[in-house]
């Protein structure tokens, strides 16, 4: 697969499969409260590196990612249609990113992620992700505060690396997101610079960055961090 069509941001419809061997990849456990999915000060919760295989019909690749979807479990076995998205049509309702948001999760891939970061690396920047999906879906999209996600235990560096943003001026990787009916993903190939998958390739989106570290921060008290089967419940098949 090569390079290119980097107009063309809806490739699909594809089928993806959350392959993730929760015994081996990068990953710690969260004890979250989820009202949303009914889950009150529920423990174990899996955060850390997704392996998701996506298949398009004619070929499969095989993506390291981490979930963007606080208000969806993941589907079980293959699920379709996905589609391949910029970061701002993902993840579902009630909580599409807007520009800004979408950006920030590309900084903090760039700053943090690798494909051998440690369990606790992992867990904080799945942390800090959620952190501002859920954070923007509070503060744009309408999202009742009590019905955020939190987080009541050790977040492994979250807050460290969302207030590290302030302060980032380097580049700004094009990851895509991957958007169906089960969760939602973040993705990129070799550790986050330019991404070829299904033959797409976007183009980064540079903003300024101000408002939303703070905004986190405040719903911080609100404990806004998003829970999912992305980080799988543990016990529960995948």
């Amino acid at each position: 697969m090569v390079a290119g069509l980097a107009a063309n941001v809806n490739a699909g419809p594809a089928t993806v499969t959350e392959i993730t061997d929760w015994n081996t990849t990068p990953m710690e456990n969260v004890t979250v409260t989820d009202p949303l999915l009914n889950l009150d000060n529920y423990s174990p919760i899996y955060a850390g590196i997704n392996t998701l295989e996506v298949t398009d019909g004619t070929s499969s690749t095989v993506e390291n990612g981490f979930c963007i979807d606080p208000f969806h479990w993941s589907a079980s076995g293959p699920s379709s249609p996905y589609y391949v998205v910029t970061l701002t049509g993902a993840p579902k309702s009630p909580a599409q990113l807007n520009a800004f948001t979408a950006t920030e999760i590309e900084d903090l891939w760039a700053k943090y992620y690798s494909p051998t970061m440690s369990s606790s690396s992992a867990a904080g920047l799945q942390v800090a992700i959620w952190e501002l999906v859920s954070s923007n879906a509070v503060a744009t999209d309408g999202l009742p505060a009590a019905e955020a996600f939190s987080v009541t235990s050790f977040d492994y560096g979250a807050s460290a690396d969302l207030a590290s943003l302030t302060n980032y001026h380097g580049p700004t990787p094009s990851l895509i997101a991957l958007t169906g009916p089960g969760q939602d993903f973040v993705t990129a190939s070799d550790g986050g610079e330019t991404f070829i998958l299904l033959g797409l390739t976007l183009s980064a989106l540079v903003l300024a960055r101000p408002a939303i570290i703070k905004s986190a921060s405040q719903l911080r008290k609100a404990k806004a961090i998003p829970v999912n089967r992305c980080s799988s419940v543990q016990g529960q098949a995948n």
